[in-house]
């Protein structure tokens, strides 16, 4: 073996250790069950996964992705890892190196001399140059000896000479040459004829020639099958129109249909071809001589004069016309590897808008990573909460509904759709957005019921429920209670569902009556909490001046909350100001439709903090 061939051996056999250490830390799952928990589009067939684990031969990209998401996914109990996963990325890295040794190997291979008598049916080289005797792989996409590469019409770069072997086929009648022929012995018609035709070719290229007679093969199964895979396959295609054999026809018309070239008819009597077909350039052959010996020199040299210029086309069905011919497992590679560059732009953008610091940016790149990839729930769901904080609430809807779509168990995007259908407009009577954004936030708990927002939203939702009516509905506002309290135990000192408890509290306490001291104590409590939360984000979050301003207005220090409501409008940003100030000035109307069960100098506050709502709002938007 030559230093070339040990270093692609030695590259397989690591991949193949490792891929065994994998399967190992992963559950050591059978063959059987790697086969049955392989992804639906991309089947791993035990005999193809022994191949790859026993080092054989390189597999496709596709093949060893989808075997090493299979693995990891079973060793994690059925979590498959995420498209971005550092794990899976090393695996792309190996099989790229291992690629390009092999590229590197074939390319340094000399060319090889024939070892037997031109026409002996070969053994198909291996990639490490040597017979490969392996039991072939029952899975269609499993690395094989490379095929031939298919010509493209009408391609920029000519294609290098291969030093594999040349695949000479040949259709021609099985079992007698037709009542026209003048030279009926199919036997000698080989000897003398076809087998000289693969020499002269082998020697004109440098490279062995190989000549197939399908009715020669004897292995078992559809002809159809293996007459129309040489077709496709064969470098070389001889058609025999002798006699006007309908089976001829019909192949060389498969052929013409699959590839570019190179294809040679031949016919003892040329004016006895028929259809179409005659008037292509046959080539004539016959017993004598003379008929022989050019008949030889002009079907070899037409053949490999087709295979230096792969730009050359000889088919009369792919002429002019735009077409490629590529394996149908090279075609789910090739749309495999697609999905993942979309995936891949898609994810891309989503990243990016999500750093974009404009708002208006953002929904543009949003846009555009679910137009790029359709299937991209996070996309779609990153889009709707984007369009729902700008305003947009029926787009923002449907963006959502269709990221539950493609992944129905993600509860953020439920709460999020629960909180678009809430924040949309206010329910009527009959409230079908109050019922149908009740809906979404249960499927959302239901699927994570320890997300102390979705409880927190679900408390906004029963609180603007209960504001609908001239008078406060206290069944709603209870509901909207019990809601903000479970949302504090999960989210502990957090200053949003704290505060909304206390507001709450504060409201139903005056609707009932009740006295308000033990409420305003409870605030100037929390104002100790929102003072922290405000130096803890050093001023900048203006939601923590908004908590901060409240607990000021609503425990008799007005003037000071004002001064904190000037800071927090001040932080917001010009897109999020308008939908901030409305969501900031609700709570103040509630407090004064109950402004005279208020302590003294309260109402004026929550007076005065509406007015400053109002004037920082933009006037066609006004709290």
């Amino acid at each position: 073996m030559t230093t070339g061939d040990d270093e692609l051996a030695g590259g397989l056999a690591a991949l193949a250790r490792d891929l065994a250490i994998l399967r190992i830390e992963n559950g050591n799952p059978s063959l059987r069950t790697i086969e049955r928990e392989a992804p639906a589009n991309r089947p791993l067939s035990p005999s193809a996964v022994s191949e790859v684990l026993n080092g054989k031969r390189l597999p496709r990209i596709d093949f060893l992705m989808a075997l090493v998401h299979t693995l990891i996914t079973h060793g994690s109990g059925g979590r498959p890892p995420q498209r971005r996963d550092p794990r899976l990325d090393a695996w792309r890295v190996r099989w790229r190196e291992l690629q390009l040794l092999q590229a590197t190997h074939r390319l340094s291979l000399p060319p090889a001399a024939p070892t037997g008598p031109a026409g002996a049916l070969a053994e198909p080289a291996a990639e490490d140059g040597t017979a490969d005797t392996s039991p072939p792989a029952d899975d269609a996409s499993a690395e094989k000896t490379p095929r031939p590469a298919v010509p493209v019409s009408g391609t920029d770069h000519p294609v290098a000479l291969r030093h594999d072997e040349v695949r000479v086929f040949v259709a021609m009648p099985g079992s007698t040459m037709g009542d026209t022929a003048g030279w009926s012995s199919i036997p000698e018609i080989r000897r003398r004829l076809l087998e000289p035709v693969a020499t002269r070719i082998g020697e004109i290229l440098g490279r062995p020639a190989t000549l197939v007679v399908e009715k020669e093969k004897t292995a078992t199964g559809a002809v159809h099958r293996s007459m129309f895979a040489e077709a496709l396959d064969a470098d070389v295609y001889i058609a025999d129109l002798t006699g006007g054999n309908a089976n001829v026809y019909l192949e060389l018309g498969v052929r013409w249909a699959l590839r570019d070239g190179v294809t040679v008819p031949i016919s003892q009597d040329v004016g006895d071809v028929r259809f179409n077909a005659s008037s292509s350039r046959v080539i004539p052959y016959g017993p004598m001589p003379d008929q022989l010996a050019d008949a030889i020199r002009r079907i070899a040299d037409a053949a490999a004069s087709g295979l230096r210029d792969p730009r050359r086309v000889d088919s009369p069905v792919r002429d002019g016309a735009d077409l490629v011919v590529v394996e149908r497992a090279e075609l789910e590679g090739l749309r495999h590897e697609i999905r993942g560059l979309r995936e891949a732009q898609a994810e891309d953008l989503v990243e990016a808008a999500l750093r974009s610091s404009s708002k208006a940016r953002r929904i543009e790149l949003l846009r555009l990573a679910v137009a790029r990839n359709p299937a991209s729930w996070r996309g779609y769901f990153e889009l709707g909460v984007a369009l729902r904080t700008d305003g947009w609430y029926d787009e923002a809807e449907d963006r959502l509904r269709t990221a539950v779509t493609l992944k129905e168990d993600f509860a953020p995007a439920w709460r999020e759709i629960g909180l678009t259908l809430s924040k949309g407009g206010a329910p009527g009577d009959d409230g079908p957005r109050y019922e149908a954004a009740t809906q979404a936030f249960d499927r959302a708990l239901a699927l994570d019921g320890d997300d102390p927002e979705t409880w927190a939203n679900l408390g906004g939702l029963h609180r603007r429920r209960a504001r609908t009516s001239d008078v406060f509905d206290e069944t709603a506002l209870e509901k909207a209670l019990v809601c903000y309290r479970k949302a504090s135990r999960l989210s502990g000192n957090s200053t949003y569902p704290l505060m909304n408890t206390a507001r709450v509290q504060l409201l139903l306490s005056a609707v009932r009556h009740e006295d308000l001291t033990p409420v305003v104590e409870r605030l100037r409590q929390l104002h100790h909490l929102a003072l922290f939360a405000v130096h803890d984000s050093e001023g900048r979050d203006p939601w923590a001046l908004f908590d901060l301003a409240d607990t000021l207005l609503l425990t008799g220090r007005g003037d000071e909350g004002l001064t904190e409501l000037d800071k927090a409008i001040a932080r917001l940003g010009p897109t999020e100001r308008d939908v901030a100030i409305a969501s900031v000035a609700e709570p103040f109307r509630d407090l004064l439709r109950v402004a005279d069960r208020l302590p003294a100098g309260t109402a004026d506050a929550v007076r005065s903090a509406l007015a400053v709502c109002a004037a920082a709002a933009t006037p066609s938007a006004g709290p």
